[in-house]
């Protein structure tokens, strides 16, 4: 299975295009696990996740930073 992660140096906006995605570049992982714990990174870089799509699978930006709090507070636990 594939997960595909989307993200910008801008805000995701309300509703995403198919041809504003085109424009990004799609990161790709095994696992939806994966993909959140990319877009915890993109997040921690001080980038904006738009869509993370993979089987069954679709999340939005509001979504995937929902899902990405826990993640985000192991990274701040370790420094």
């Amino acid at each position: 299975m594939e997960f595909t992660l989307y993200f910008a140096s801008a805000p995701a906006p309300k509703a995403v295009t198919r041809e504003q995605l085109e424009r990004l570049i799609p990161v790709r992982f095994s696992t939806e696990a994966d993909a959140l714990h990319g877009a915890a990174l993109v997040i921690r870089g001080g980038q904006y996740p738009w869509l993370i799509e993979g089987p069954d699978v679709r999340l939005d930006a509001r979504e995937i930073g929902r899902r990405c709090e826990p993640i985000l507070g192991l990274f701040k636990g370790s420094q």
